[in-house]
Order: C-alpha cells, then sequence, then structure tokens
C-alpha cells in the first residue's frame, strides 16, 4: 500500500513540475509555498552554519595563541639583547675607568681579567688570567679603576690568585687624604666593610674621609684610593675609635683589574 502511494506521489509531483515549467501553473503562487519551505531550509542549514562558525572560531583563536607566543617569543629575545647592550655598555664604561686610572701609574701596567672568584667565610680571593709568564709576582698589587683592590699572593704559568683587601688576613697600610694621619687598615671579611686600626680618639677623622694607601709597605702605590670612612664611634673608656670603612674598589664585581711593578704614582 506505502509503495502504491510513494509512485501516485512521485507521478504527481512530475507532473506538477512539469505543469510548472511549461505552463507556470504555480508562479503566482511559488512566493507563498516558499514560506512554508524557508523553516525546513533553515532547519537543515543550521547544523552547517554552526560547524563552520565553531571551525572559524577555533582556527581564529588558534591563530591569537600562536601569535601571542610569537610575540612573547620575541620580546624575550628583544629584552635579552637589551642586557646584552647594557652589559657591554657596562662593560666599556669600566674599561675606561681603567684606563684612566691606569694613566697615574708610571711604572710598567699588566691587564689582566677576573676568570674565578673564590669566597667562602675565612677567605676572598680572585682568579686571574695572568702568571708570571706575563710578570706577574707573588706579592703584586691589583688595582681596578676606583682603587685598591687587593695582592696575588699566588702565581702559575698563565694564572694568578689574588687575595683582596677586604680578607681577614690582609692588613694595608693607609692615610687619611685630608689630613695626613696614617694608620693600617684591616679586612674584616666582609666585601663591604673594613676597619681602620688604632685610630686614638683625638684624631681629627669623620664620615666620608677618604683613604689612600700611604706607599709605606713599599708594595702598594703611595696615594691611591683604598676605601671612604662610612662611621665613627666613640665607646667610653676605649682609647681607640671605631673606624668602619668602604672599600672603594670594586671587590667582588671587577672584571679587569692591572697589575703594577712598583708602588710608584705619578702626582698630579
Amino acid at each position: 500500500m506505502s509503495s502504491a502511494r510513494f509512485v501516485v506521489l512521485v507521478i504527481l509531483s512530475m507532473m506538477m513540475i512539469v505543469a510548472d515549467i511549461r505552463f507556470g501553473a504555480f508562479s503566482q503562487v511559488r512566493p507563498y509555498l516558499s514560506l512554508f519551505v524557508t523553516p525546513i531550509q533553515v532547519v537543515v542549514n543550521t547544523p552547517q552554519k554552526m560547524l563552520n562558525w565553531a571551525g572559524e572560531h577555533l582556527a581564529s583563536r588558534e591563530d591569537l595563541v600562536k601569535e601571542n607566543q610569537s610575540l612573547q617569543a620575541e620580546i624575550l629575545i628583544l629584552r635579552s639583547r637589551q642586557q646584552r647592550l647594557d652589559s657591554l655598555h657596562a662593560e666599556n664604561v669600566r674599561l675606561r675607568e681603567l684606563l684612566d686610572a691606569s694613566q697615574r701609574v708610571d711604572e710598567k701596567i699588566v691587564m689582566a681579567e677576573v676568570i674565578g672568584f673564590d669566597q667562602n667565610a675565612y677567605s676572598h680571593r680572585l682568579m686571574i688570567d695572568k702568571g708570571f709568564s706575563s710578570g706577574a709576582y707573588v706579592g703584586q698589587p691589583v688595582l681596578d679603576a676606583t682603587g685598591v683592590l687587593g695582592q696575588v699572593v699566588e702565581t702559575a704559568a698563565y694564572s694568578s690568585r689574588v687575595l683582596l683587601i677586604a680578607d681577614a688576613s690582609h692588613f694595608v697600610p693607609v692615610q687619611l687624604a685630608r689630613t695626613g694621619f696614617r694608620s693600617i687598615l684591616r679586612g674584616t671579611g666582609d666585601l663591604t666593610r673594613m676597619e681602620l686600626v688604632s685610630v686614638p680618639r683625638s684624631v681629627d677623622i669623620k664620615k666620608g674621609d677618604v683613604l689612600t694607601t700611604s706607599g709605606l709597605d713599599e708594595r702598594f702605590p703611595s696615594g691611591y684610593p683604598v676605601g671612604i670612612v662610612r662611621s665613627v664611634k666613640y665607646t667610653q673608656g676605649k682609647a681607640y675609635a671605631d673606624v668602619a670603612v668602604v672599600p672603594l674598589a670594586q671587590l667582588g664585581r671587577s672584571r679587569h683589574v692591572m697589575l703594577i711593578e712598583k708602588s710608584k704614582v705619578r702626582e698630579e
């Protein structure tokens, strides 16, 4: 029964199509018939439209994620390059300062680079890339662009170890630049603090005074800056003042240093 009905419907459909094509039988009612067809078309097309929208949305989000990752990587690269440029600029400034400082020394100068840094509770030492093959010797003073750094305590063919002035076992004869008072500057094991030994209470010394090498040990150049007075304290009952000094040399940061053969500095 259903098969016969299907055949009848097919025949009727074909007859309607032929009639519409040849005679335009449904030309006037076709716009009204489309009102019934439109909802069906909307229902049929909606899933495809949703799939297309979802695909475009996901593709757009994926593109944004990739673009964001690319921009983040580019930012990191640019920051790295900027840091490198800043580092090179700072190094050029230090080298220029070191060159300016070296002009004050009359005797032979050997430029060296720091290649190692040993630090513990008992010792502060640097390793430099110059040894006895370059003329380095035990006891040789070592300076950086801003002040006295230390002295060579061990040499090899192509490297040497430098004991920093802040080491607890190191002593430097110094004098007060403002008054000429002479004393001994002792390391404390702290890279940022040294102590002036045996300063009588009657000595004219105050915060901000600059200490230079006195040259009495015939090792460090006379008149070269060593440190600056950070504080002066007087304790009741003590004959000597407690004088704390900040080293002027960049003890933990210097990369380039100079070795000098004699403690002779040209007067300016």
